[in-house]
């Protein structure tokens, strides 16, 4: 089972784990496939399992008092939500819903708190875990007073081109209304920056982008 499933043995959330162990986990997950946009939890719902990414992506999201949600987070394979359960609560701090489809492994939340009693290490990874979205949610709010929404698309793609290349084209992960979550941005703030970048040689041709020169691309961020 672990061969088929390279991705659970990268995940952060088991560092350390030996892999009888780990295999142990895999044989006791379950694992389903869930559609483009289909919701996988709901924000405030009881929680009963930690989920890991195996295949596509799944974005987080977080609704305020008016009930408006954003996106606040994307996560690839190898990524888990729900993790932070693992040190108490009892229901999910955010909704998550697959973004282009995605398959991802359930493990039942009683399980995983019982082995992390058994094997503490997982305590300090989920930690860890914690820290890099806290660190990244930082860097977040510093890039949404800091920058354009220009701005921050031109970061994001400089983020998708190899330094030494110029021409660049490469095709974004997700659909653009899951890349404008991504990065704070209403859909048609996103159709907006694309325009922006234009005169810097930016070209969007659907999923596919076209930069023509990366050192004036550089010059927009």
């Amino acid at each position: 089972m672990l061969a088929k499933n390279p991705i659970l043995l990268r995940s952060d959330l088991f560092d350390r784990l030996d892999e009888a162990t780990i295999e142990e986990l895999t044989a006791a997950a379950q694992f389903r496939t869930f559609t483009a946009d289909e919701q996988i939890i709901a924000e405030g719902q009881r929680a009963s399992f930690v989920y890991c990414v195996t295949s596509g992506f799944v974005r987080l999201s977080k609704a305020e008092t008016m009930g408006r949600e954003a996106d606040i987070s994307i996560c690839e394979p190898g990524d888990t939500f729900g993790e932070y359960l693992l040190s108490g609560g009892g229901s999910y701090a955010y909704s998550a819903w697959s973004a282009d489809g995605a398959e991802v492994a359930l493990f039942e939340l009683a399980e995983l708190r019982a082995l992390a009693e058994q094997h503490p290490v997982m305590h300090r990874n989920v930690m860890r875990i914690m820290v890099r979205h806290m660190l990244g949610a930082m860097d977040c709010i510093a890039g949404d007073r800091l920058h354009t929404g220009a701005q921050r698309v031109a970061n994001y793609l400089m983020s998708r081109c190899p330094a030494s290349a110029s021409p660049v084209t490469f095709r974004l992960p997700y659909r653009k209304r899951i890349l404008a979550g991504k990065l704070g941005l209403a859909p048609e703030a996103l159709s907006r920056a694309f325009a922006a970048l234009v005169p810097s040689g930016v070209e969007v041709r659907g999923k596919t982008i076209l930069v023509d020169n990366v050192d004036l691309l550089r010059k927009a961020c």
